[in-house]
């Protein structure tokens, strides 16, 4: 059992909830015996789960950091998921990609690569920079 209240913020420790499925478990305050102890949540997210990849452990942080990439570079490119219909589907990247979807550095390898026989053109219109017709 975690021991007893700290006697000021900065003693505050925190453990793996390791009784709890690894992509859904966060830290907990306090010490536990037998279980790592860290000097922040996020400190503990880190250490504990490292391959989490639902980030239920930051998201349980009482300020917790976002999940936008800090520059435009390390955006990378998914098809929509919302872009049911082939004809009129594009690439995005406004978030995080989703399991089981390919990710690509640029919109234009997107839509090359997801939309290569689509004969509207959409996702190569919906371009910021689209690039022109061919040439006859």
């Amino acid at each position: 059992a975690p021991s007893a209240a700290p006697s000021s913020v900065d003693d505050i420790k925190y453990y793996p909830d390791y009784d709890t499925d690894y992509e859904a478990a966060t830290c907990l305050p306090g010490k536990m015996n037998g279980r790592p102890s860290f000097d922040s949540m996020a400190e503990c997210c880190i250490g504990a789960y490292p391959a989490q990849t639902s980030g239920a452990c930051f998201a349980g942080m009482d300020s917790p950091p976002t999940v936008a990439p800090t520059t435009e570079a390390d955006k990378k490119w998914f098809k929509d998921p919302e872009s049911n219909d082939f004809t009129t589907g594009t690439c995005i990247n406004d978030g995080p990609v989703p399991s089981g979807y390919v990710a690509y550095g640029t919109n234009a390898e997107c839509c090359a690569g997801e939309y290569s026989t689509q004969i509207t053109g959409a996702c190569f219109a919906g371009m910021a920079n689209a690039p022109s017709a061919a040439p006859s």
